[in-house]
Order: structure tokens, then sequence, then C-alpha cells
């Protein structure tokens, strides 16, 4: 007897787990972001420097590009090598070579964020020549993904 409810608790845990993560919907943050770094760290502590944004989403799989700017305020853009959104944050990875001075150098820039359908907000850091930079950063929707 004591088996079979041990065996009925069991199950009843597996039901609920399965329709817990069987209901997960991550949060849609495909589209055009445009807002601003805030670096907390490095030699632009205290400054602010545009990001957008272009991401497409799959499910939980996001894609697309992150747009910064460089010295000279020359923008820049690196792909984003790797994304995933959860149901209420979302983290994205891009990595590539900031070209717009000579020598070019490799940055790799890391996201988590968060999101209301209007606004994105997380902090972030930015790595150069193995140097981390810390930051804060918001954008709004400029623009919504186009429709299929």
């Amino acid at each position: 007897m004591l088996r079979l409810l041990q065996l009925s608790a069991l199950l009843i845990v597996a039901f609920v787990l399965y329709g817990c993560l069987a209901s997960f919907t991550p949060i849609d943050i495909a589209g055009t972001w445009s807002g601003t770094i805030a670096w907390t760290e490095g030699p632009a502590a205290g400054f602010t420097t545009p990001i957008m944004l272009i991401l497409t989403q799959d499910g939980t799989d996001i894609t697309g590009e992150i747009g910064l700017t460089g010295p000279g305020s020359t923008p820049f853009s690196v792909p984003i090598t790797e994304g995933t959104a959860g149901s209420s944050s979302f983290t994205i990875t891009g990595s590539g070579s900031m070209d717009v001075i000579a020598p070019p150098v490799a940055i790799a820039i890391n996201l988590h964020g968060d999101s209301d359908g209007q606004t994105v907000t997380g902090t972030g850091t930015q790595t150069i020549n193995s140097a981390i930079y810390a930051f804060t950063w918001t954008a709004t929707l400029t623009a919504p993904p186009p429709e299929d």
C-alpha cells in the first residue's frame, strides 16, 4: 500500500512538472530596438553610447545583430552568436571584429535583459582584447518584426 501511495505521488509530481514545462512560452523580443548603454566600468565609465538590436526569434532561439559605436562615434555591428529567450528574460551573446579601427580588434558582448514588450532593460559586459567592461542598458522597440 505504501508503495502504491509513493507511486501515485510521483505520478502527480510528474504531471504537474510536465504541465509547467508544456505551458512555457518564451518572451517575444523580435524586432528592431534602439537605446543606450551606460558604462559602469572601464575607460568609458560614466558615459553612454548607443546600442541597436535587430532581432529575429524562433521559439526560444534569438538571432540577428548588435549595433554598437566605436571610437570617433563610428557605428559597427557584430552578429549574435547565441541567444535564448526565457519566460520573462533573455540572454544574447555577440562576437566579431571592431573593424572601425586599425588594426581591427576582437570584441564580444553579452546582454542579459527583461522585456515588457516595448522596452528591454538589463546588464551586460563587453570584452575587447581580454579586458571586460560592465554596463547597464535599455532600449525601446522601434520596429516590430516583419509579418510572415
